[in-house]
């Protein structure tokens, strides 16, 4: 089985709720966008590894045992009392979509000490995915920079969701350089609709640049909206599956981790990814990707919404 490393953050959502006598409360769930994504495709029964640094701490303790509880391997998720796991308190407005106010100063992730990484899992039995969030401070930015670099030249299928948090980035810091470095080092790429234009000087034209730039396949969602896919030799959207929308958390991830899941089982099978950029090929695992992402929307939290494939079945269909 081909197995999916996925690195970065691992942090507590603090979810915004409210108690009978109308005062606001918060609800304690892990998640973090390369931890849901390594939960993700566990849960629906592939091999997945998470690796990043949380504190010693509870929260680190919570996330250590929900990874495991879900299948998600944790012999490289370190633990550290130089720093606390980072929180982010999520508000949710009437349609569901988020609002982020994170508390990540100094805390363990981005203390994470790139000569730990375990290189030897690095090969072509690998897709390595990595975020923009290990991107917002030097040390940590050199270091998801570096792996997606060595991962690709360990054979390794490279993934890279964009995934931006504007107020994660110090004032004054173009995440532009940075993030548009880690696109051209990733062999998937996933942008939301915003994230496309806020990107991509001329959104549709800098597909190609992308693609001739070592990318081998962009994916762009768009909420309710279209799914389109770009590759080296067609492109294709797809309507995405259609859900009641409570709580759009770990949408993106969720997506991402079906899209992973699928390619990991297909290329476990021997294929080239080459031999999987096609219509007749993508429209059945973005569909999947979709309903994933379908049923998480309609559940609150994130490692706690994410689907296994009983789940997905029949909205893939």
């Amino acid at each position: 089985m081909l197995s999916v490393i996925a690195f970065g953050e691992a942090l507590i959502d603090m979810r915004s709720t409210t108690v009978d006598d109308g005062q606001p409360a918060f609800v304690q769930q892990p998640g973090g966008a390369p931890a849901n994504v390594a939960v993700g495709v566990a849960r629906l029964g592939g091999d997945a590894w998470f690796v990043g640094q949380v504190g010693h701490d509870m929260f680190g303790d919570a996330i250590q045992l929900a990874m495991q509880s879900a299948g998600v391997r944790t012999d490289h998720l370190l633990r550290t009392g130089a720093g606390m796991t980072p929180l982010a308190f999520v508000s949710l407005d009437p349609t569901g979509e988020r609002h982020f106010a994170f508390y990540r100063d100094r805390t363990a992730d981005l203390l994470y000490p790139g000569a730990q990484f375990p290189v030897d899992r690095l090969s072509d039995q690998t897709i390595f995915h990595a975020c923009s969030n290990t991107l917002t401070e030097t040390g940590i930015r050199q270091t998801t920079l570096d792996l997606l670099s060595q991962a690709r030249a360990a054979g390794c299928v490279t993934s890279f969701d964009v995934n931006y948090r504007e107020n994660l980035w110090a004032a004054g810091d173009d995440p532009h350089s940075s993030i548009r470095e880690a696109m051209l080092a990733a062999d998937i790429i996933k942008l939301s609709y915003e994230e496309w234009h806020e990107f991509c000087n001329q959104p549709e034209s800098d597909i190609p640049a992308l693609l001739a730039g070592g990318a081998r396949l962009v994916v762009i969602t768009n909420g309710a909206e279209a799914v389109r896919a770009y590759w080296a030799g067609g492109n294709l959207s797809i309507t995405p599956v259609q859900a009641e929308v409570r709580d759009t958390t770990a949408a993106g991830d969720a997506f991402v981790a079906g899209l992973l899941h699928c390619l990991a089982t297909r290329l476990a099978s021997g294929v080239d990814l080459e031999q999987l950029l096609n219509a007749q090929q993508l429209r059945p695992m973005l569909q999947f990707a979709s309903a994933c992402g379908a049923f998480t929307v309609g559940r609150y939290g994130a490692f706690d919404a994410l689907p296994t494939v009983e789940d997905i079945t029949p909205l893939a269909i």
